[in-house]
C-alpha cells in the first residue's frame, strides 16, 4: 500500500496556472531589457521546484521499494 504524498510546492490562487511554454511566450513579449531577468527568475524557480520534489518526494522511501 502506498503512502499519501502531499505536494510540497505551494500554489497560490491569486495567479493563473500557466504552462512553461505559456510563461516563455509571455517572457518573449517583454521588452528586451527585461527578458534576461525574467528568464533568470523563471529558471531559479524551476530549480527550486525540482529540488523540492527531489527532497520531499523522490528521495523519501515512501513508494515501498
Amino acid at each position: 500500500m502506498y503512502e499519501v504524498v502531499s505536494n510540497p510546492i505551494p500554489k497560490h490562487d491569486l495567479w493563473a496556472t500557466k504552462t512553461i511554454a505559456e510563461i516563455q511566450e509571455h517572457i518573449e513579449g517583454l521588452p528586451n531589457k527585461d527578458r534576461a531577468n525574467a528568464y533568470h527568475i523563471m529558471m531559479m524557480t524551476l530549480n527550486a521546484c525540482h529540488k523540492l520534489v527531489e527532497t520531499e518526494i523522490l528521495n523519501k522511501e515512501i513508494f515501498g521499494e
